[in-house]
């Protein structure tokens, strides 16, 4: 009974100097969204995604083999201009933390939101700069980046995406 009641006073205090501004830790990332970062190509380019669970009856939204099903709502800015020939549009692209599996969510066009669906554990959203809209795999450089808040934890050493092409 004591053990119980201490538990919650400490309980109590937590939240109480949490709410007066005493918070000492780093600030929490948002879960659920990106906020997708340029690469040398980008420029001054920024994308943000915002990820809801995606409609169901039941409440949550779940995959047939378990996977959590997230509606993608991506808004980009500052795009380099599009030139013709080589990097004639902009896609964007869901892959999973392996870069095996990759999903086409749509053309990207500056200033405009895009909406598509994502249903990997862990990923990665890309945009990149291709030579048209209708490739089914990149082949362009990669213009923007941003990582799922699951793949937080994970082991980027030996990703050769992340070292410039480079395995450790």
């Amino acid at each position: 009974m004591l053990a119980s009641t201490s538990v919650k006073l400490v309980a109590v205090s937590l939240l109480i100097a949490g709410s007066a501004g005493f918070h000492t830790g780093p600030a929490r990332p948002a879960l659920y969204r990106i906020d997708l970062q340029p690469t040398e190509v980008g420029g001054g380019a920024r994308a943000v995604a915002k990820l809801t669970m995606a409609p169901s009856p039941f409440g949550i939204s779940l995959t047939p083999d378990g996977h959590f099903l997230f509606d993608v709502e991506l808004s980009v800015t500052g795009l380099p201009a599009a030139s013709a020939g080589a990097h004639a549009t902009y896609v964007a692209w869901a892959t999973d933390d392996n870069l095996a599996a990759v999903r086409k969510l749509g053309t990207v066009r500056d200033g405009q939101t895009i909406k598509g669906q994502v249903d990997y554990n862990k990923f990665i959203l890309l945009i990149t700069a291709e030579r048209d809209a209708g490739v089914a795999h990149w082949q362009g450089p990669v213009v923007l980046r941003g990582l799922s808040a699951s793949m937080y934890l994970d082991n980027f050493s030996g990703k050769t995406f992340f070292n410039n092409g480079v395995p450790q």
